[in-house]
């Protein structure tokens, strides 16, 4: 379906470019940008962010070799065994199948679902009588049985026709289309047959009988999630990015253990198997020590100890992620599937403010803002971490918009870019807006200049397109206003934290809101006499972890500001990938801006936002990543 009036709109847009820069005011304006620019690059800053390559010098070093030391064991231990893994594949029944699952005939399937929904039924008819629905469900679960034992193809086989089953089924095995395209595919050499797969439809059913159903189809379905995950390190990968903003952040840690466990087992089993050096690994490392020291001289050990495995997963998380989307195919199906996935918190988040939703009296001051009611959430714990999360998604929203090639993908897009939006407003989080107009801003401006003339026009109508009496407006001049007791709140627990930290400069107090909830009354001012965290980002990184933490943490972002504009900005910027690239730089900065009035790193969903965002960027700013592969990498 084509969009008429996006295109009615380009074309327009598209006019008033080429006017402008033949006018007088553009012609000069194109040259101030031009001397700006050549300015920049013959700086010290600019020649920092422009510079390529890494030096050896930390591939070299004792800590490196430290920190790549499992890596080398299991190469080492592939190069021993990973012979003898084949062979053990092909030779043992259940290793086989694991591995062959796919290829196996779906008839199998079909004898232990019949089986087990025939011995299920028969249970419930002789001793104790199954009621309408339980009958309806075992009736297709035969059906299907049935089917399946007609069919008799493999499953890999029926993801012919399918994008959808071609782009699913390729997560756990190669698709080529001139062998796996075949209408029928013949069964291996192996003992499970059809009986076998009776017989353990059998035992399903006795174990679903005798035992609670409910806790079996979970146990089951988790047994599968494992089971898959590790046949297939880029399933895992796939599925925690997609549910990171949804399930608990204990259930996200124990899958990035699962997908790291995947990994290394892969790496152990599969001679043949390369990595990718990581340009942001020391950096991460240098991070990732000194929250271990942190932790180790920590107040509150214990608690802090929970916090550092956290922090561990989801670095460790990030390390798979880039070493697993290593081809334009893979990346661009797990953005999409993120951005997507954006898309439903948000109208979820717009239906809690219709429907309405039980808000905390501490979000808004009444007395200064009696308009706002309701302040939306969606699937996070609050409003202002939701803001957050919007705040790295807008902008990657919009270059799918910029990358797009047909009106109809444009006006998806578009209308998830609406809903971010319409949810982000619903927020009512001050930060978060602050954080997405810096976003929004810097990507505009990289991909074109001139939206800074549209920006200061745009700037200087707010006001007149607000109204003065409109909730938004008092919301947005009510920023900085101590008259706020949020405001108020922060301020004071800025300062105490100030002081803090010039007791605690070099060791930090530990990681954690105990640690910080133990020491902080010891400090607190008037008006705000207890808090978990400073609401600050990067005092409570330098409160929690010193000196050496806080300055390397601030030697990450700029290192990977400098990977990321030098090798996915300037070279690829007219491609998808370079285009989603400086979004995601972008929504970083806008979040890390946000991060200088609340902790965006308190909610440990966020935690691993940030470093699934950095992952994404990264893996494109690599040397080795080939954009030129990606669909729709060219400009529309």
């Amino acid at each position: 379906m084509q969009s008429k009036i996006l295109q009615i709109f380009g074309n327009l847009f598209h006019a008033l470019a080429i006017w402008f820069d033949a006018s007088l005011a553009g012609r000069l304006f194109n040259r101030f940008s031009a001397f700006l620019a050549r300015s920049f690059a013959d700086s010290l800053p600019g020649r920092f962010f422009v510079a390529k390559g890494t030096s050896s010098v930390w591939n070299e070093s004792l800590f490196y070799k430290l920190l790549h030391l499992p890596v080398s064991l299991c190469r080492l231990i592939a190069g021993k065994i990973g012979d003898r893994w084949q062979e053990m594949a092909k030779s043992s029944c259940i290793v086989w199948f694991l591995m062959n699952w796919n290829i196996v005939s779906i008839r199998i399937y079909g004898f232990l679902f019949g089986s087990f929904a025939l011995c299920y039924g028969a249970l419930r008819i002789c001793l104790s009588g199954p009621d309408l629905l339980e009958i309806a469900i075992l009736s297709a679960v035969l059906l299907f049985a049935v089917f399946a034992v007609i069919i008799n193809r493999s499953l890999k086989s029926l993801f012919k026709g399918s994008r959808f089953l071609t782009a699913f089924g390729s997560m756990f095995c190669p698709i080529r289309k001139d062998v796996d395209s075949k209408l029928f595919m013949k069964d291996p050499e192996f003992l499970l047959r059809p009986l076998a797969g009776i017989l353990i439809g059998i035992l399903f059913a006795l174990l679903a009988f005798f035992f609670d159903v409910k806790l079996l189809l979970l146990a089951l379905a988790g047994s599968l999630f494992v089971a898959l995950v590790l046949r297939s390190v880029f399933f895992g990968v796939f599925v925690v990015i997609m549910v990171a903003p949804i399930l608990p952040t204990m259930v996200l840690a124990a899958c990035c253990v699962l997908v790291i466990i995947s990994f290394f087992l892969h790496l152990a089993t599969e001679k043949d198997m390369t990595l990718r050096p990581v340009p942001l690994g020391g950096f991460v490392a240098v991070f990732a020590l000194t929250m271990v020291l942190g932790t180790l001289l920590s107040f509150t050990f214990m608690k802090s100890m929970q916090i550092l495995f956290l922090h561990l997963a989801f670095i460790g998380f990030y390390f798979v992620v880039f070493q697993t989307l290593d081809t334009p195919k893979k990346w661009r199906s797990v953005l999409v599937a993120f951005l997507f996935v954006s898309g439903l918190v948000a109208l979820y988040g717009i239906y809690q403010n219709f429907a309405g939703v039980s808000s905390t009296a501490s979000w808004v001051d009444k007395e200064m803002f009696n308009q706002i009611k309701t302040r939306v959430y969606s699937t996070f714990d609050n409003p202002n971490v939701l803001g957050e999360y919007l705040v790295l998604m807008i902008p990657v929203a919009l270059a799918c918009i910029c990358r797009s090639q047909t009106d109809g993908r444009k006006t998806i897009y578009a209308g998830l870019l609406a809903c971010l939006g319409l949810c982000m407003v619903f927020t009512w989080s001050r930060g978060a807006w602050l954080g997405m107009i810096l976003a929004v801003a810097l990507f505009l401006l990289i991909m074109d200049k001139r939206w800074a003339l549209l920006g200061v026009v745009g700037l200087l109508l707010l006001p007149a397109l607000l109204g003065s009496n409109s909730a938004i407006a008092n919301r947005i001049f009510s920023i900085g206003n101590t008259a706020d007791t949020s405001t108020a709140y922060r301020v004071s627990i800025w300062r105490a934290s100030i002081t803090m930290i010039r007791d605690f400069w070099i060791s930090g107090i530990g990681p954690g809101s105990d640690a910080f909830a133990m020491i902080y009354p010891k400090y607190a001012l008037a008006g705000a006499n207890f808090a978990l965290h400073s609401h600050n980002l990067f005092l409570q990184l330098w409160v929690e972890l010193g000196i050496v933490g806080f300055a390397s943490f601030i030697a990450l972002i700029l290192a990977f500001m400098r990977q990321t504009l030098s090798l996915a900005c300037y070279q690829n910027r007219g491609r998808l990938t370079g285009t989603t690239s400086i979004a995601l730089t972008a929504g970083l900065l806008g979040f890390l801006l946000q991060g200088l009035t609340d902790n965006v790193w308190y909610n440990y969903k966020m935690v691993l936002l940030f470093w699934i965002i950095l992952a994404f960027a990264s893996s494109v700013a690599a040397p080795d990543f080939d954009p030129s592969n990606c669909e729709e990498g060219s400009r529309v």
